[in-house]
């Protein structure tokens, strides 16, 4: 990948169709401590509805994102309700995994960004930073009726992301803490399914 694809101080232009036509909003990219805040502030609530299916709502997440933009934005005009505010947040915050593949010691871990595709290789992690990580990235509360209440620790993923960074490839710069928990998680999620396998092929 020669091009960079993701520079996190370069000013942005957000398009957003509605019923009254196209709105441009003009922001800059969160920092690593509004991710994090934004995080901490929406509490996901999964209800078990029967059958292995959930139900899974972020009470006020639009007014949160509201809050967020409203931070980060150049321009104040056009005007944008919560919900427009929550469909704009989500698509700075675009990190998908795409690929996930073994490479010797690491794993190489291609994520979907705003603005195209970015290149993670990372170590693989210890049984220990899987646990460590595991622990302090999510807190779960169980609720009554069914239903848990799920808070997510971001600044849990830099550390341990640092250590096992080798490289990137698509940054200018390094990756926001947005990206680094998703690349970290699914490197993780991939340690974990390689030792079920080990599991299922001993016995």
């Amino acid at each position: 990948m020669e091009t960079p694809v993701f520079d996190a101080s370069r000013p942005l232009a957000l398009n957003l169709r509605t019923p009254g036509g196209l709105k441009t909003v003009r922001v800059r990219f969160p920092s690593d401590e509004e991710w994090t805040e934004r995080q901490r502030r929406r509490k996901v609530i999964m209800k078990h509805l029967g059958r292995g299916i959930n139900e899974t709502i972020v009470p006020a997440g639009e007014e949160i994102d509201a809050a967020l933009l409203a931070k980060i934005r150049t321009e104040e005009t056009p005007e944008v309700d919560p919900f427009e505010a929550k469909k704009l947040v989500e698509q700075l915050g675009t990190a998908e995994v795409d690929d996930v593949v073994p490479s010797g010691d690491s794993y190489v871990v291609t994520l979907r960004v705003l603005g195209g595709t970015t290149i993670h290789t990372l170590r693989v992690p210890s049984a220990k930073d899987a646990f460590d990580f595991d622990r302090a990235y999510a807190k779960v509360l169980d609720l009554p009726y069914g239903r848990q209440e799920f808070t997510i620790n971001l600044a849990s993923a830099t550390a341990l992301y640092k250590k096992l960074l080798v490289e990137t490839e698509g940054y200018v710069g390094g990756a926001p803490i947005i990206h680094q928990a998703v690349v970290l998680k699914a490197a993780i999620d991939a340690l974990n399914g390689a030792f079920a396998v080990d599991q299922d092929t001993t016995f």
